[in-house]
């Protein structure tokens, strides 16, 4: 078993002593904001138990359903992360060509396989959970046992989920190909989120701190007294904990045996229908992913029409790269997300109050769309550094075809930058326009506004192709692990700073027509120059990060050996 887990822990333990000064920085930068993100949300739940605890009558019901709320979600986001991850160790793994190959038993595979399965799937959540719980005990004042029973509670909390995570992936590999099964999680998980993140937004809980709606909020906390259902592993372990926090009455050590009960009997049923299941799945999932959507005629029109304006060898590329992004429903999944994402974003400024006095309502508009094009600007950079900065490592092994075809390089950056800047156009000019047609802002805002971000867009997209050519990742096997990156960090820092720069430099040509507008008065002829020399500086910051960007990214991608 230690032989099996080894390859794990030496791995990391290699890349830890391989880092370099520039390594050393990144890995400290992520460390740093690692530790913030965990210090907000031990203050978020420590504010948020004080707060509880204040209330007499309220105070201990909501504290028992918070820890009951976060034990669920605890454990949803574990089931499905095991399903995710259980296709990987036990059926897509590259090394399960040697591994079953070896003279290994069933239970020794199986039992090596599901600890990898529980650590890959597990270890954000446990992280996350840590101040979580240390909010409990300091909010509470729990004693040395409420640690003791939490940190013998998580390990058969872990363990059911992943128990069932197995299960399921093993029945599902046997009716599905794991690719297909693969693709048909992602894509599921994909559209349950953005429908829960849509429903979340249109029930609107803003409402809730509106203080003529508080009295039903209350008569709301006043149902939450009913039990939940005892069925559920995320009960037994509230049940666990909660009477250790209190002092009161309970059946903590009675909890606590049925958790581990359930989580041994779940292993060992696992471990047998496994026994009967892995080999035929396994034999499934050496077949290959079969492209369905982009072989099909209508899709082929489609494209010839689409990229008609490029010269032949770019059209060809062009072709490549969206037949590529579709044939990976790990990528084009993430549209559907994204669609949500646009809904909300509008949706939110069509519930904005708009109404008061003229004054009031003038400037409110005006500089909420002002401010909006920099929300806007920040929104094309996560999108891009998702789906334009991991462009080139995407080409994985097959990039050495691109460097040694008789065919410049610079076709392969432009294909990758005119199949990036077409989508983000779009989704950008659609947020500022939208937004500002639910503002009502004036002409002057409107147009300003669209052509910002249609410049900004441009240096936007060339940044997330200069800093992919410089931090690529041909090893990765899917665009998330390039945009967590040493490069997606880099890239994020330069793009906000770009979009701050730019908001910036606007600021004063907007306060100034603000103001004439408001006194009704023309501008002079020093402050035309001075909303002359801004905007022009603006446009040649945009420009000049474009051509930078472009050269660099260029010769970066010239310097790449495959």
């Amino acid at each position: 078993m230690r032989l099996l887990l080894s390859p794990r822990f030496s791995a990391a333990r290699n890349r830890a002593r391989q880092l370099d000064g520039r390594g050393r920085t990144a890995l400290g930068c992520l460390g740093l904001l690692g530790g913030a993100f965990w210090v907000a949300i031990f203050l978020f739940f420590y504010r948020a138990l004080s707060y509880f605890l204040s209330v007499p009558e309220f105070g201990p019901v909501l504290t028992y359903k918070l820890l009951g709320m976060v034990f669920l979600t605890f454990f949803s986001l574990l089931l499905f992360s095991n399903i995710i991850t259980a296709l990987s160790t036990f059926f897509l793994s590259r090394e399960l060509d040697r591994i079953v190959a070896a003279p290994v038993s069933r239970s020794l595979f199986f039992y090596a396989r599901f600890a990898d399965t529980m650590i890959e799937s597990s270890w954000m959540v446990l992280i996350f959970a840590v101040p979580a719980f240390l909010a409990y005990g300091i909010a509470h004042r729990a004693g040395p046992l409420f640690y003791v029973a939490t940190v013998l509670t998580l390990p058969p909390f872990l363990a059911i989920p992943a128990a069932i995570g197995v299960a399921l992936t093993a029945v599902l590999v046997n009716v599905f190909p794991a690719r297909r099964t693969r693709d048909i999680l992602v894509l599921l998980s994909v559209v349950a989120l953005a429908v829960l993140y849509l429903f979340f937004r249109m029930l609107q809980p803003e409402r809730l701190v509106n203080p003529e709606a508080f009295a039903s909020f209350v008569e709301f906390l006043a149902a939450m007294r009913t039990p939940s259902s005892p069925f559920l592993p995320s009960t037994w372990a509230a049940e666990i904990l909660y009477p250790l926090l209190t002092g009161g009455s309970g059946s903590a050590f009675f909890y606590l045996l049925l958790l581990v009960s359930t989580a041994a009997a779940l292993t060992v049923l696992c471990e047998s229908l496994m026994h009967r299941l892995f080999r035929p799945g396994w034999s499934k999932a050496q077949e290959g992913h079969r492209a369905r959507f982009t072989q099909q005629a209508a899709w082929e029109r489609a494209l010839s029409v689409l990229t008609r304006p490029f010269a032949p060898q770019t059209r060809l590329l062009v072709t490549k790269e969206i037949k590529t992004f579709f044939r990976d429903t790990s990528q084009w999944s993430q549209l559907i997300l994204l669609l949500a994402l646009v809904v909300v974003y509008v949706y939110n400024f069509s519930v904005l109050p708009l109404k008061g006095s003229l004054l009031v309502t003038f400037y409110f508009k005006n500089v909420i769309a002002f401010l909006n094009l920099a929300l806007a600007g920040f929104v094309i950079a996560s999108v891009a550094v998702r789906f334009v900065l991991p462009s080139i490592s995407l080409e994985g092994k097959s990039f050495w075809i691109a460097k040694t075809a008789p065919l410049p390089l610079r076709r392969l950056w432009w294909s990758k930058f005119w199949v990036g800047l077409v989508p983000l156009l779009v989704l950008g000019e659609v947020l500022v326009v939208a937004t500002n047609y639910y503002l009502q802002v004036i002409p002057l805002m409107m147009w300003l506004s669209t052509l910002t971000l249609f410049c900004m867009t441009f240096g936007i997209v060339s940044l997330g192709l200069a800093v992919g050519a410089a931090y690529p990742k041909f090893d990765a096997d899917n665009a998330a692990k390039v945009a967590a990156g040493v490069g997606g960090l880099v890239y994020m820092i330069l793009c906000m700073s770009f979009i701050g720069a730019v908001v910036m430099l606007e600021a004063w040509p907007v306060y100034a027509w603000f103001m004439s507008r408001l006194h009704e008065t023309p501008l002079s002829l020093l402050a035309e120059s001075g909303v002359a020399a801004s905007l022009g500086t603006a446009a040649a910051l945009a420009l000049a990060v474009f051509l930078f960007s472009v050269r660099y990214g260029m010769r970066r991608l010239s310097t790449i050996e495959p």
